[in-house]
């Protein structure tokens, strides 16, 4: 069944040329044009890689503090067993093995990011089955299982994301919000773009990028040329 768009979208994709890609300072202007909604959407990029995913020495993970954050405040569960004054007035919430029940029981998470001292790790491995196939499950890759607290919930709040490819050699990042200026979504952008070049798989030849479009939350999508980023 054919997906029936909005006026308002038909309005919007009728300004990009979907034949064309277009450099990236110019690709975000345009996904900042067309998000007019009454909330401030947040800015993805969606890269397409040249990877063979199903090959487990292909797969791509980790992450990359954005220099201007993501704007996005995150929720974050901790599992520590020594808690202290700072950690609680830090506006985290503490996790224990009730936490874990609750988790497995009703499968409802309200967090963004779970981080986890590696003493707690065993308490949190029942949970896995409902945390592990939402990314979040705490794992040393990619910093949330770690014996430093203060430093991991202090990068993640100033920006820290975590990209990975999946089934698909596809990775999707936020970069920021509309509201965001140009020149900072520019400069999150290429810093994330250095970090998926950084984390190429060994042995891997050409071309790592195939594809990169830039999007907002409900607005349609804008290819980036890539030979423009080299």
């Amino acid at each position: 069944m054919k997906k029936i768009r909005s006026r308002r979208y038909q309005t919007l994709i009728s300004e990009i040329d979907k034949s064309k890609t277009y450099p990236l300072e110019d690709a975000i202007d345009l996904v900042k044009r067309s998000s007019n909604t009454k909330f401030d959407a947040t800015l993805e990029a969606h890269i397409n890689l040249h990877l063979d995913v199903t090959k487990a020495d292909q797969q791509v993970r980790s992450t990359v503090l954005l220099p201007h954050g993501s704007g996005k405040e995150p929720k974050i569960l901790v599992f520590t067993q020594s808690p202290d004054v700072e950690l609680k007035q830090s506006g985290v919430v503490i996790g224990d093995k009730q936490t874990v029940s609750d988790i497995i029981n009703t499968g409802k998470i309200s967090f963004d990011k779970v981080v986890a001292t590696p003493e707690m790790m065993p308490v949190l491995t029942p949970a896995a089955k409902v945390l592990g196939p939402r990314g979040l499950m705490p794992n040393p890759k990619t910093g949330t299982v770690t014996t430093d607290l203060k430093k991991t919930i202090q990068e993640l709040k100033s920006g820290l994301i975590e990209f990975k490819t999946g089934k698909s050699p596809i990775i999707h990042a936020i970069i920021g919000k509309a509201s965001f200026e140009k020149e900072k979504l520019v400069e999150n952008f290429k810093v994330l773009l250095d970090s998926i070049n950084r984390s190429r798989p060994k042995g891997t030849k050409g071309d790592l990028i195939v594809s990169i479009y830039l999007t907002t939350t409900m607005s349609p999508s804008v290819r980036v040329d890539s030979s423009s980023l080299k």
